[in-house]
C-alpha cells in the first residue's frame, strides 16, 4: 500500500521559511541594539569630553554643553556629575547617556552608556 505524500514538501517548505523569517528578524533587532550601544557609546564619550573643561571655564554650563553634546549624536542625557570648580584642579566628569532602538520583536529597548573624561587645567591660564 502506497501513501500518498503529495504537500509533504509544501509544508515543511513553509516551515523553514518560517524558521529562516525569524531569524532574520531577531538578527535585525541584534543589529539595532548594538547600533544603539554605539551610538550611546559615542555620545557619552563626546558628552563627556565637552562637559570637562566646561566645569573650568566662564562661557558655559558644563550640563548644557553635555546635553547639547548628547543631542547631537542622537542621545539622551540622563545625567551629569560636573561639578563646577574654577581651581586649576584636576576634575574628572561622568556622564550618562540612553539611546532608544526600536525592534520588531518588542516594541522598544533602552540602551544606557556611561562615560568619564578627566579635565587639567593648564596652570597658565584657562
Amino acid at each position: 500500500m502506497r501513501r500518498d505524500e503529495n504537500g509533504a514538501v509544501a509544508v515543511l517548505g513553509v516551515a523553514v521559511a518560517g524558521v529562516i523569517l525569524m531569524i532574520g528578524i531577531a538578527v535585525l533587532d541584534i543589529s539595532a541594539v548594538v547600533s544603539a550601544r554605539t551610538r550611546s557609546q559615542t555620545a557619552a564619550d563626546a558628552a563627556a569630553l565637552a562637559a570637562a573643561p566646561a566645569t573650568f571655564t566662564l562661557e558655559s554650563s558644563p550640563l548644557r554643553a553635555a546635553t547639547r553634546m548628547a543631542e547631537a549624536n542622537g542621545a539622551r542625557l540622563v545625567w551629569c556629575r560636573c561639578r563646577i570648580d574654577r581651581r586649576p584642579n584636576v576634575r574628572t566628569v561622568t556622564v550618562e547617556t540612553a539611546v532608544v532602538a526600536r525592534l520588531w520583536l518588542w516594541e522598544k529597548v533602552t540602551v544606557f552608556a556611561q562615560s568619564r573624561a578627566e579635565y587639567i587645567p593648564y596652570p597658565g591660564g584657562g
